[in-house]
């Protein structure tokens, strides 16, 4: 797990003293001997982002065979993706005071434990203590943890915060033994979807005390750009999800080749990287709104995209369905990361239409500011 954004810019600048590094060994995993620099100033880019992030959270664990440590991560991973800044703390290195002082800077906080004998390790017992008598009840937050048999510990720090009037930006996430892959990627929503929920509070405040403005004549002009209504689903092993999407647009003749933006802090998003392969299913005027309307929806982590969707597999694997005018199969070949968006670059490695006589959907918008 990275340390907190503040520590890591003190750490590099003392190392810009030091003499040039010849590797890296971190307390885990494989020694680092080539493309250092490269990864050194990707670290010093990653901790200039976090210190930028207007919310923070503050992310407790201790673990006892790495599980925790794991969900930890996948957690954090889903927390910055969504534009959170994240204070990692390992409740068995850090005290009292410390835990103290990160929380009341954070904006919410996920606690998480793994049971040993029945129990929770006495560090987070501790850390359970602080939250209760220093941290108001008006904070989100959320629970998880890893066991072998029982998972008390989770049941613990569950029914503490319930019974002193805390908030919950997801359901307890229980994972017995090793955290699979689709296990990781529900953990990885789960941190997203808090802080998503911190940032609707945010802007909930604020239109409290500030009148909504009006789009600005450019915001206006932005939002005549229109898309073609389309669904992008991916699968990748025990891992599948989808989106609704209308940023789309042809990008190449030679290959055949399309862009897609998509948000950052979007589920799908982590499926989409160079090499992997999409389906793009294109609708038709007149019978998008149920797709549309599904897709939308919001889903809770981990959940099943295509329950009560009829699809069936492309030639490469990735779900068609079976209400779209066209689909395209399709294979990432870069992407670049836009503001708040990556943009994909994909090329097509076959396409079908289903219905040739039915035009494709239009998203039409009247700002820039929102889908």
């Amino acid at each position: 797990m990275a340390p907190h954004a503040r520590q890591v810019a003190t750490v590099l600048e003392k190392l810009s003293s030091l003499p040039p590094v010849l590797f890296y060994a971190p307390g885990h995993g494989p020694l680092v001997r080539y493309g250092l620099q490269e990864l050194t100033n990707a670290y010093k880019t990653w901790s200039a982002n976090q210190q930028r992030q207007e919310i923070s959270v503050a992310l407790l664990y201790a673990s006892a065979y790495g599980n925790t440590a794991a969900i930890a991560q996948a957690l954090a991973s889903g927390m910055t993706k969504a534009g959170a800044q994240v204070e990692s703390v390992n409740c068995e290195v850090a005290s009292p005071d410390e835990i103290k002082e990160i929380l009341a800077r954070s904006a919410g906080f996920v606690i998480g434990s793994p049971t040993l004998g029945g129990h929770a390790p006495t560090q987070i017992q501790t850390a359970l203590g602080v939250v209760l008598s220093e941290v108001p009840n008006t904070k989100l937050v959320g629970v998880f943890g890893s066991f072998g048999w029982s998972g008390e510990a989770i049941d613990l720090l569950e029914t503490k915060l319930r019974n002193a009037g805390f908030q919950f930006g997801f359901e307890p996430i229980r994972v017995k033994f090793t955290p699979t892959e689709a296990v990781m990627k529900t953990c990885e929503e789960a941190g997203t979807d808090f802080v998503q929920a911190l940032k609707k509070q945010e802007k909930a405040a604020k239109k409290a005390v500030a009148p909504v403005q009006s789009a600005t004549s450019t915001e206006q002009a932005i939002g005549r750009v229109v898309g073609s209504m389309c669904i992008l689903t991916t699968r990748r092993n025990e891992v599948s999800s989808a989106m609704l999407a209308s940023w789309v647009s042809q990008a190449t003749f030679s290959p055949p080749g399309i862009t897609v933006a998509v948000a950052k802090e979007r589920a799908i998003e982590s499926l989409l990287y160079k090499g992997n392969t999409f389906a793009l299913n294109i609708l038709g005027e007149g019978k998008h709104i149920g797709l549309m309307k599904h897709f939308l929806k919001p889903f809770a982590p981990g959940e099943d995209r295509f329950a009560g969707v009829d699809w069936e597999a492309g030639s490469n694997g990735q779900p068609v369905l079976s209400e779209a005018i066209a689909c395209l199969e399709c294979t990432v070949k870069e992407r670049m990361e836009c503001g708040d968006h990556w943009l994909v670059y994909a090329t097509t490695e076959s396409g079908t239409v289903f219905d040739a006589d039915r035009v494709t959907a239009v998203h039409h918008r009247k700002t820039g500011t929102h889908y």
